[in-house]
């Protein structure tokens, strides 16, 4: 229903709407703005130079002063026109627009400042500054991110892209080109009670056949290429290259791998989980990292729950699935378990997963287990007791033993000396103190075991030079025995050298020896010299 003439006129000179005065009014008729729709014509810029019209308007009129000469004209006079009118105006021609885009009849009530034209001024200024940011990168289809869970990370990133017309790019691929009739405005708010938002009701009523739908289509498409590229999903948006058409290939993306078949499975699949996984407490695996894979293959539930229909688990069964699934004999995880069956109370544990999961971890065996074995390590390692000459070097390090305020006493690192408080410096200076006031060795009484101090020097010095002592006397046995075998060597070479010239005397004729055999090899007079030996 239009507005009457006396809702036009009060929306443009009431004080507490536009606040434009009656002549100014007159002249915006002048600029093309008679009624209220006119203004779905005007942006900023123009309403500029309205204001700059107004305040330079061309022609002259009749002077006013009752002295002046009759017929006489003086310019015409700017018409007010405060930056608080141009301002709310601005915002009114975007209200405007807006209702034309969500298909919103424009009423007296629907177009008062206080409270729904603010309201659509916040809200819409929220959404330039988004356009205005820089865009999220595209979400791409991984081995971390499969195609399934891809479709929800795009249709979220769409949320986030603003297109040409200040509409988030989501409206491009929602389910239904076409709309149904829109719903009831809520009180105060220039959106439906359905929507709740501006951004979420343009979405779901943004018109396919604006003239800048084709622009915003096509930048779905290049982003649906930036995210199957290199994949063997290119194929399905393969067909619509040539056109741009990015919901068309979108919904084949969509059909093709994330149907209802699809979800179906992928409910069977968590469902799969929580009924037959069981937790024992017999490995690394925490409860917590258990109760995660309840939490998630329920959030992943409700993700397939919007697709096809299915009726999701409440918060009774959930505890119960968990309850079921923990099949571990621990004492303490036994009697957190039976207290959650208690509490049977609407807000009690029985019907609350969180709350019955956050009371259970406390009592996880496993993740006990590993605080106990943490707590057990050793710390900084330590050197041995040492005993003069008979000092035994386990490890380099401190002595045991902590000072009052828990200070370690021994020698701090200028990195580990930082850290101390003041009153463990202070402790560790004066056990210095003392250290350093029993000086040298006392003649006489040898002290107490306790209270000797051994440099660490000094009894790693001795250690090395022990080990060299015996490496060189094992050194010198070799040598010795090496000589040996060589006079034992060389007394053979002598022994075949005098029988080679003996003659040889029978029957008082003397001939000729029988040649002696070739002369032994150096490898068997070494194992002739080894048998000797061994026979001595």
């Amino acid at each position: 229903m239009p507005l009457t003439a006396a809702q036009v006129t009060a929306f443009f000179e009431g004080a507490a709407q536009m606040g434009i005065p009656n002549a100014t009014v007159v002249q915006l008729q002048e600029e093309g703005i008679d009624n209220v729709d006119d203004l779905a014509d005007f942006d900023k810029d123009t309403i500029e130079q309205i204001a700059a019209n107004l305040r330079r308007p061309a022609g002259r009129i009749a002077d006013p002063n009752p002295t002046a000469v009759p017929g006489a004209t003086i310019s015409t006079p700017p018409f007010v026109f405060g930056a608080k009118s141009q301002q709310r105006l601005n915002h009114a021609a975007k209200l405007i627009r807006y209702y034309v885009t969500v298909g919103r009849n424009v009423t007296a009530p629907n177009l008062q400042w206080t409270p729904v034209m603010k309201n659509f001024s916040e809200q819409w200024k929220a959404l330039e500054d988004k356009k205005g940011d820089e865009e999220p990168e595209v979400p791409k289809i991984t081995k971390a991110l499969p195609v399934i869970k891809w479709t929800e990370a795009f249709r979220d990133y769409l949320h986030r892209v603003i297109g040409l017309r200040t509409i988030p790019l989501a409206y491009v691929i929602r389910p239904e080109a076409t709309v149904p009739a829109i719903g009831i405005q809520a009180t105060g708010a220039p959106h439906s009670t359905e929507h709740e938002a501006i951004e979420t009701e343009l979405i779901a009523r943004a018109s396919h056949g604006h003239a800048l739908f084709r622009e915003d289509n096509s930048s779905v498409y290049y982003k649906l290429e930036e995210a199957t590229r290199a994949t063997s999903y290119a194929a399905s948006i393969k067909p619509y290259q040539r056109t741009k058409n990015g919901r068309e290939a979108w919904l084949a993306l969509s059909n093709q791998y994330a149907g209802k078949d699809k979800w179906e499975a992928e409910i069977k699949r968590h469902e799969q989980l929580l009924h037959t996984r069981e937790w024992k407490g017999q490995s690394n695996f925490t409860l917590e990292r258990f109760i995660a894979q309840h939490r998630n293959a329920f959030v992943s539930m409700q993700a397939a729950a919007e697709h096809i229909t299915y009726q999701l688990p409440n918060e009774h069964s959930r505890v119960e699935y968990l309850l079921d699934a923990i099949q571990c004999s621990d004492a303490g995880l036994q009697a957190a378990m039976a207290s959650i069956k208690t509490d049977q109370d609407v807000n009690g544990l029985r019907n609350n997963f969180e709350a019955a999961a956050t009371h259970l971890l406390p009592y996880d065996p496993v993740q006990k287990k590993r605080v106990d074995h943490a707590g057990s390590k050793r710390g900084s390692a330590d050197i041995s007791d040492a005993t003069g000459e008979e000092a035994n070097i386990s490890s380099f390090g401190s002595k045991k033993g902590n000072g009052s305020t828990g200070v370690p006493l021994r020698y701090h690192t200028k990195a580990e000396y930082d850290l101390l408080d003041k009153g463990q410096k202070d402790e560790l200076r004066e056990w210095r103190k003392n250290a350093a006031s029993k000086g040298p060795k006392q003649k006489g009484k040898r002290p107490e075991a306790k209270d000797r101090k051994y440099d660490t020097t000094k009894v790693i010095a001795a250690a090395v030079e022990k080990k060299v002592a015996e490496k060189m006397k094992a050194m010198e046995k070799e040598k010795s025995n090496g000589d040996e075998t060589e006079a034992y060597i060389m007394s053979i070479f002598q022994k075949f050298a005098a029988a080679k010239d003996k003659k040889v005397q029978i029957s008082a004729t003397t001939v000729e020896p029988t040649p002696i055999k070739t002369a032994p090899t150096l490898k068997s007079i070494i194992k002739r010299a080894k048998n000797a030996k061994t026979d001595e």
